[in-house]
């Protein structure tokens, strides 16, 4: 394991670093001064006079370009130093038009320093992944217009996979899938899902969905009631994210499309993923009670990949829990996929909650997973997600698997 900081110390005098040194390092002082010195009209001058809870250095945290100045203890100074291996990764996996803007800033502030020093500008002085950067940002913009443009042109659109009682195999709800139609093929939602929540347009998608889930389900429920007389109508599920969900008047706007849709909320089930209620427990617990209190059902997606706590689970007013595929589709093939599949389950049904367990895709999965308690399922080996028409379709023929 790398040490990310460590502390130094230097001698009145002693150079910390040189105009010209590539630079790795961020410096914060702890105690002592420093000063920034740079050449001028063959002179060196200070620039600046740093003391205890400053930073210098800091342009390394961006890239490891020559260093513009050279910094030297003034008195005897310890400084902890910070290595740019910490955050550069963090940095490279945000927002490339941030990137980009950050290091033009950084590039007009070298190109102002060398500038006032009447340094001449080497071409291996610049900053070489600029350009790469700058490809990105602008690839990045136009994924933006093309994902707002797609949403103007109307080439949304939900389909819904059934989700099936393990004991008998009828429907028992669906889940609500966004799909981008563009006019050369469907765009994966692996792709556009995760540029929407970047962007914040996974508001207006998530609004989007559940307006036409809702929608949608009232004629699922009119088709599977001439279908299925005796058996209870059918959920519909629609994702929330967590934009959506951080915003307690989003809460309420979700909370009238709920209301207007003229659905009895039983019906309706909201899917929550377990890393959005661990990042603020306090606020998930408030926005759930909140949703709850409209009368819906709340399910925890995906559990099991990310870090949920055990301790808090009992806290959120949850109906559901939905174990993700990458367990299910491994039952047979991984102990630990199975050991995780049975915990997962004896959790559930400990806390007296549905499951749901995602990714079925062969028969002995489907007989497995009902040995161990799960109420539900949904996966290929039932169904793919299909358009609103083809479930109709669906329901009138009666399936049962």
């Amino acid at each position: 394991m790398p040490e990310f900081v460590s502390s130094r110390k230097f001698a009145a005098g002693e150079k910390i670093f040189s105009i010209g040194d590539r630079g790795q390092h961020a410096y914060f002082i702890e105690s002592g001064e420093v000063e920034v010195l740079i050449p001028k009209n063959g002179d060196t001058i200070v620039i600046a006079e740093l003391g205890i809870g400053e930073i210098f250095g800091e342009m390394s945290m961006i890239d490891d370009a020559p260093r513009s100045a050279t910094v030297t203890a003034k008195t005897d100074t310890e400084v902890i130093e910070i290595q740019r291996s910490r955050f550069i990764q963090p940095l490279k996996s945000k927002d490339p038009m941030m990137d980009l803007l950050l290091r033009v800033v950084l590039s007009r502030f070298r190109d102002a320093q060398r500038q006032m020093s009447g340094i001449k500008a080497q071409p291996d002085d610049m900053d070489a992944s600029l350009e790469e950067i700058r490809a990105l940002a602008i690839e990045r913009i136009q994924e933006e217009r093309d994902l707002r443009r797609g949403m103007d042109a109307n080439e949304f659109e939900m389909h819904y996979q059934p989700i099936v009682t393990l004991e008998d195999g009828h429907i028992a709800g669906f889940e609500a899938l966004m799909r981008w139609k563009k006019q050369d093929g469907y765009v994966s939602p692996v792709d556009f899902i995760p540029l929407a929540e970047a962007t914040g347009m996974i508001v207006e998608l998530g609004r989007l969905a559940l307006e036409t889930g809702l929608r949608d389900h009232k004629v699922f429920i009119n088709g599977f009631k001439q279908a299925f007389p005796d058996l209870a109508v059918p959920f519909m599920s629609v994702n929330v994210s967590g934009l959506q969900l951080s915003s307690l008047d989003e809460i309420d706007l979700l909370a009238g499309l709920i209301k207007d849709s003229g659905l009895d909320p039983a019906t309706v089930k909201l899917e929550i993923t377990e890393s959005l209620m661990m990042e603020d427990p306090e606020h998930a617990a408030k926005a759930l009670k909140k949703l709850k209190a409209l009368g819906i059902l709340l399910a925890i997606d995906d559990f099991g990949t990310g870090y949920s706590s055990l301790s808090y689970l009992h806290q959120f007013p949850l109906d559901t829990l939905k174990i993700d595929r990458s367990f299910v589709i491994n039952m047979d093939k991984s102990e630990s996929s199975n050991r995780i599949v049975r915990s997962i389950a004896q959790l559930a049904l400990a806390l007296e909650m549905d499951i749901i367990a995602e990714g079925i895709e062969e028969k002995n999965q489907m007989d497995d997973l009902r040995e161990l308690g799960c109420q539900y399922g949904q996966g290929f080996h039932m169904a793919k997600p299909l358009p609103a028409g083809n479930v109709v379709e669906l329901i009138e023929s009666g399936p049962s698997w």
